[in-house]
């Protein structure tokens, strides 16, 4: 039986053999995870996890749990006194040819605005050993790819509000 993970789980991403960046579980639905990633880089497991308060956020991604259940990103503590403070991103989703927003949880829904739709992205899972070659690339061990652009944590910061006002 693997891993199984909960809201607040912190753990390790590696990005060489002795180098690691901070993972954290921010959100999740069914078998999709909303994961951050910290602009954090350490060379040993042992970390205070109310420090994720000080740090910034590197990267976000919406992935799945198979490195975690299977161990290869090891859980190093849980925290969750931080995780309403990370932004929760809108995407936007096509339904009987109309195209809406939609909340990260898929909680909130309505019909997109045009000026929305010049910003807002398809809703994306990536797989968890592409969001570990990001962070790896966003720490310079490996060449960035245009690709990992869709992680970057300013689209969750831009469209986080754009449900909660009114249109």
């Amino acid at each position: 039986m693997g891993i199984k993970v909960s809201v607040g789980d912190v753990f390790l991403l590696p990005l060489d053999a002795n180098k690691w960046t901070i993972g954290q579980l921010v959100s999740e639905w069914e078998s999709e995870l909303y994961v951050c990633v910290f602009d954090k880089m350490v060379e040993t497991n042992v970390i205070d996890v109310r420090e994720l308060d000080f740090l910034n956020l590197a990267l976000l991604a919406l992935t799945l749990d198979a490195k975690i259940f299977h161990g290869s990103g090891p859980i190093i503590g849980n925290y969750t006194g931080n995780i309403s403070a990370i932004p929760q991103p809108a995407f936007k989703v096509r339904q009987s040819g109309v195209i809406y927003i939609e909340s990260r949880d898929r909680s909130l829904t309505r019909i997109a605005t045009q000026t929305e739709l010049e910003v807002l992205r398809n809703r994306t899972i990536s797989s968890p050993a592409v969001v570990e070659k990001a962070a790896q690339s966003y720490f310079g061990f490996r060449d960035w790819s245009p690709s990992f652009d869709k992680f970057s944590s300013e689209y969750a910061y831009r469209t986080c509000n754009f449900l909660h006002t009114k249109h």
